[in-house]
């Protein structure tokens, strides 16, 4: 297998050719899809008061055995997290098949497997791509990092790559997106060892790991991360760890497990750091999460897109980002926000041209695309009804611009809802915390994250400097923190209501 060339199985490759069909063919595809899909009414921004990386997973139909031995059960990955703001809420839709993964070798023994899940109320909206990594051990075998969906897609491709000497499975966060599916990787690979983040399960009751529903098998012996990388056994075998945690709320907590793979350099993480390129990762290039792209890749109702179009999808890509970091984005009016009226949204899906895009023309946004002459780039939109008008905003493609640039000139950056929710709750340990992984990993070359794009080009320097940039307040320049209003806002208010701890010293810890 070449380094980096990605590999489809026969799942992927189904849901990759409806993007090659011709210019008519796709919006039959499209309307047959919406067709699965059932409409219901337009409600306000949901935010989650779980301020972490948290989602409920919807429930196995069928055993394990049962779904690897009989094939696909055709349930799409659909799962709710932290601060996240839907716009539309149809019921979730279901793909015709087990969603699809792309994996690849990224680096000498490092592997990652990509899949996606959706936010419940969008069948056709916003999708993030979610990143499984495997590395090789010194001696033999190998350490998964966040386990992925085990379709048997999946499993096809770690057994082509001759993967399956699985000796440490390690959920290297308390998100559940992450560390759902490890029950079920456990029972697959009974001989490898269940590493979980030490306060998993413990929120708002603490079960411990072995939760009433969907936890691991009380017959699966589980062991906690240690902060002490040196009691950890892949210790001996090339990979290093460091593990942040931070109490942010009442009885909610950060915690996460970063890896240093010594062989090839790979700083590897869950939502500690991420990375954005123009172009969308291709699994969402694939169905059922292309069809997403396509529905956010209009400015308004009346306008039509070119279904066939990379650029389309591009464009659709970079928008439904915008909405999943910035929360509410400046160039966005919606009728979630109240920013658009319902009776005239309606008026305009029944004019719409593409109904086929999904809910029968059905669109509540208006996305500027380019700064209005008259906006203000610079300046933190209030919280306040009607701060947004329709002629002066600043444009999406500018935002996103200023999103995908990083920090501090990096390339990557802390996401926001993680950085201004989470992490910064204890700014000084967040700084040694970033100070330590440039002193002991020198050699850093790249990093991986678990959403988004990967492979990064890094050096630990940089790193480092991306992760303790939260400690010195939002993101710069003046216009990068502006796009954050919505998310600032919605800090402030946590913080004045105690929903979420003001900054102070002594919340958060990463030394043993």
């Amino acid at each position: 297998m070449e380094l980096g060339s990605s590999v489809q199985g026969p799942v992927a490759r189904a849901h990759a050719a409806r993007i090659d069909e011709p210019r008519g063919a796709p919006a039959r595809g499209i309307q047959a899809a919406t067709q699965r899909k059932r409409f219901a009414t337009a409600i306000g921004f949901g935010i989650s008061l779980n301020l972490a990386w948290a989602g409920q997973a919807q429930a196995r139909s069928r055993s394990l055995r049962k779904a690897h031995g009989q094939g696909r059960h055709g349930r799409r990955e659909v799962l709710s997290i932290g601060v996240v703001t839907p716009l539309v809420a149809p019921l979730a839709a279901k793909a015709e098949a087990e969603p699809p993964t792309v994996s690849k070798k990224v680096a000498e023994g490092v592997y990652i497997f990509d899949q996606a899940y959706g936010i419940p109320g969008l069948g056709v909206g916003a999708n993030i791509p979610i990143r499984m990594t495997v590395l090789s051990l010194e001696g033999g075998g190998y350490l998964v990092y966040n386990p992925c969906h085990p379709t048997a897609e999946a499993m096809q491709m770690l057994k082509e790559f001759g993967l399956t000497d699985v000796r440490y499975i390690v959920c290297g966060t308390v998100a559940i997106e992450h560390k759902y599916y490890a029950p079920q990787w456990a029972q697959l690979f009974p001989k490898a060892e269940v590493w979980i983040s030490p306060r998993t399960f413990s929120w708002p009751v603490d079960f411990g790991p072995y939760v009433p529903v969907g936890g691991f098998s009380r017959s699966t012996p589980l062991q906690k991360i240690p902060k002490d990388a040196s009691l950890a056994p892949w210790s001996s075998k090339g990979i290093d760890h460091l593990q942040l945690t931070v109490d942010y709320a009442p009885r909610t907590v950060f915690e996460e497990t970063v890896l240093f793979h010594k062989p090839s350099g790979s700083f590897v993480c869950t939502d500690m750091l991420i990375g954005l390129s123009d172009e969308p990762p291709e699994i969402l290039t694939l169905s059922p999460y292309k069809e997403g792209l396509l529905w956010f890749s209009r400015d308004e109702p009346l306008e039509e897109v070119d279904v066939s179009s990379p650029k389309t999808l591009k464009d659709g890509y970079q928008k439904s980002v915008l909405l999943l970091n910035n929360i509410n984005p400046r160039s966005l009016l919606s009728v979630a926000a109240g920013d658009l009226a319902v009776p005239k949204q309606l008026g305009l899906a029944s004019k719409a041209p593409q109904k086929e895009l999904g809910y029968f023309g059905w669109y509540p946004c208006n996305w500027q695309a380019s700064d209005s002459p008259c906006a203000k780039l610079d300046d933190r939109l209030l919280p306040s009804k009607g701060s947004k008008t329709f002629d002066c905003r600043p444009g999406w493609r500018g935002e996103w611009t200023r999103l995908a640039a990083g920090v501090e000139g990096t390339g990557f950056q802390v996401p926001s809802f993680v950085a201004e929710l989470q992490v910064s709750r204890d700014p000084e340990t967040l700084d040694s915390f970033a100070k330590e992984i440039s002193r002991r990993w020198p050699g850093i070359k790249k990093v991986i994250s678990s959403h988004f794009s990967s492979p990064l080009p890094a050096s630990s320097e940089n790193v480092s400097k991306a992760i303790s940039a939260v400690c010195r307040g939002p993101p710069g320049p003046a216009a990068r923190a502006a796009d954050l209003s919505a998310i600032l806002n919605f800090r402030d208010y946590l913080e004045e209501n105690d929903l979420i701890y003001k900054p102070a010293k002594g919340r958060g810890s990463w030394t043993a």
